[in-house]
């Protein structure tokens, strides 16, 4: 079958993918869109490009259905994040095959399955299957640093061409140490929205031999951690209760609360077994903040008369921001340090983990993958799908990428890496969602 040729072929293209370099900033995407049309060129295929900046560019291809219902969207993105080769076992950038694995910055998150969804989306052209409605391919720009100048820019000036019943995008990972035995598959149903923050302290400068204690970092640091020592409350939303609710059959110490299925009883369990304790739980149960820049003075010997810090903060949905920017407030405890809210990143509703679309994705994994744990899940990071789920477009994140939890360090991290067996097996298991939603 054209499935199986394509599905062998997929490593080979990832790591060629994986050699543009599309860190961003500044992006590079139209390197990484030209590489991609060039596949579709060579199985006949046409593409659409659109250019939102210079140099930054995304890629719309679409094979048409009867009408019989809104497009399937296969979403991916295109840019990546940083990459210090120190510490790589690699070149970030090499898309070296080796140990049964790509390597390279994007592996994961998300080049990997951009190739995943272009096979599958060749696959159904190639062999001429007859769509009930659109499959559209759209790879996308600008997604690392917050989707502006890639899916939202696309919404405002083209949405005609974006309309959809569904999207299939990033989020998920089979992770295979939460139930012995078993891959547990997480769909990712909603996400955390987020603020960045910029904090600015001004005190009196000077000259480095005769401090005054008024210096700027001097009267930042402390606010600082006077913040970095709260917590906020923990809390379940309906999609991580969910959650539990699916784990609860494998883990004995959530037995209670299938039990009564009170939320109450989650939480206890929760701070009980120090369950948050785990940072890729503490990021869903709890509102976070992560102090990651400071930027003060520019010579050893000057006492700084201003400091800067920035926070990235990640928020339940639930969460009302004024009431985050009060508590911020309160935990510095210093009325003079100043707090620009200089990027918002939008929240929007949850996709139903109930429903003809989610039982799509649910049974396809199901059947693919025999033995294994399907979940909803709720992403503590952002990803494109908010802009199509503010529009009421229900999106599912799922990248068919096996992993253990240590392994979700690699993304954003070093190493970054992906079976050669899970690419394979991933276009399959496109293929297979598309023909169930499509065909």
């Amino acid at each position: 079958m054209e499935i199986d040729k394509l599905a062998d072929e997929a490593a080979r293209l990832l790591s060629e993918y994986l050699r543009i370099d599309t860190t961003n900033p500044p992006g590079n995407e139209g390197a990484g869109a030209a590489f991609l049309g060039s596949i579709l060129r060579e199985h006949g295929l046409e593409h659409e490009l659109y250019e939102t900046a210079p140099g930054r560019s995304s890629l719309l291809a679409r094979l048409s259905g009867s009408g019989e219902g809104k497009p399937l969207i296969l979403l991916n993105h295109i840019d990546v994040v940083p990459a210090d080769p120190e510490g790589w076992q690699v070149d970030p950038f090499s898309g070296e095959m080796s140990d049964g694995f790509v390597w390279g910055r994007g592996a994961l998150d998300m080049k990997g399955m951009g190739i995943m969804q272009l096979m599958a989306f060749i696959a159904v052209a190639r062999e001429g299957l007859p769509l009930r409605r659109d499959l559209v391919f759209l790879a996308v720009a600008d997604e690392e640093a917050g989707g502006y100048c890639g899916v939202r820019a696309l919404l405002e000036k083209h949405p005609r061409e974006l309309e959809a019943d569904l999207v299939i995008n990033e989020g998920g990972y089979a992770l295979l140490d939460l139930v012995p035995g078993r891959p547990f598959f997480l769909v990712a149903c909603a996400e955390k929205y987020g603020m960045w923050l910029r904090l600015l302290r001004r005190g009196l400068g000077g000259h480095g031999s005769m401090p005054t204690g008024r210096g700027a970092l001097e009267l930042l640091i402390p606010a600082l951690a006077r913040l970095l020592g709260e917590r906020r409350s923990l809390r379940v939303n309906p999609v991580m209760e969910a959650f539990f609710a699916r784990l609860a059959p494998y883990w004995e110490i959530l037995e209670p609360y299938p039990a009564d299925g009170r939320t109450e009883t989650l939480l206890r369990i929760v701070e009980e077994r120090d369950l948050a304790a785990v940072p890729a739980l503490n990021a869903v149960l709890r509102d976070t903040f992560s102090l990651n820049m400071l930027h003060a003075g520019n010579k050893i010997n000057v006492i700084p008369d201003r400091a800067e810090a920035f926070l990235d903060c990640r928020l339940l949905p639930e969460t009302e921001a004024g009431e985050f920017l009060d508590f911020v407030r309160r935990a510095l405890g210093d009325e003079e340090v100043e707090i620009d809210r200089f990027l918002d990143m939008g929240r929007a509703p949850a996709s139903p983990w109930e429903g003809e679309f989610y039982r799509a994705v649910e049974e396809t994994i199901l059947s693919f993958y025999p033995g294994c744990v399907v979940s909803p899940f709720m992403l503590s990071g952002l990803s494109d799908s908010r802009y199509f789920r503010a529009r009421g477009v229900p999106c599912y994140g799922i990248i068919p990428a096996r992993l253990g939890l240590s392994d979700l360090t690699r993304i954003h991290g070093v190493d970054e890496r992906i079976a050669v067996q899970d690419v394979k097996d991933g276009v399959h298991f496109l293929y297979r969602l598309v023909r169930r939603v499509c065909a």
